[in-house]
């Protein structure tokens, strides 16, 4: 694979992780602020801080590949690995993205509750649908 097309996919996917982790975040922020104590409140915070952070990490990766890819201008062959698990925590993070999201409307009320899971369950089918799509591809 060409020099460019790394850094195009690498800067892609550094962008995404970027975005959704302070999407993460915000929701933290914001549920630490409520006057709702409770299992569930707590269960969503966390789920959205672990979401946040492993999209984190996944950009700082991929920054990091990025950087070392531009700098020498060649593949760097000892951080592919790297890169496909990195990749690997960004889908995962994604994935409880969405359950914090289907999991935060229950928060309000129920029937909140049950069109933000419905909401999210129909995302995630579609997400899984998308990736699963793209790795038959390489299979």
């Amino acid at each position: 694979m060409s020099v460019e097309n790394i850094l195009q996919e690498v800067n892609l996917i550094a962008t995404l992780s970027g975005i959704l982790a302070g999407f993460a975040f915000s929701a933290v922020v914001q549920l630490l602020t409520i006057d709702r104590p409770g299992r569930l409140t707590s269960a969503v915070i966390i789920i959205f801080s672990v979401s946040a952070l492993m999209l984190l990490y996944t950009l700082f990766t991929f920054v990091m590949i990025g950087a070392a890819t531009a700098e020498l201008d060649r593949q760097i062959e000892q951080l592919s690995g790297l890169g496909g698990w990195a990749f690997v925590v960004a889908f995962l993070g994604l994935l409880l993205f969405l359950a914090g999201v289907g999991l935060s409307g229950w928060i309000r009320s129920k029937a909140t509750g049950i069109a933000t899971s419905i909401f999210a369950l129909i995302t995630l089918c579609m997400v899984m649908w998308v990736f699963i799509s793209a790795i038959a591809i390489f299979v």
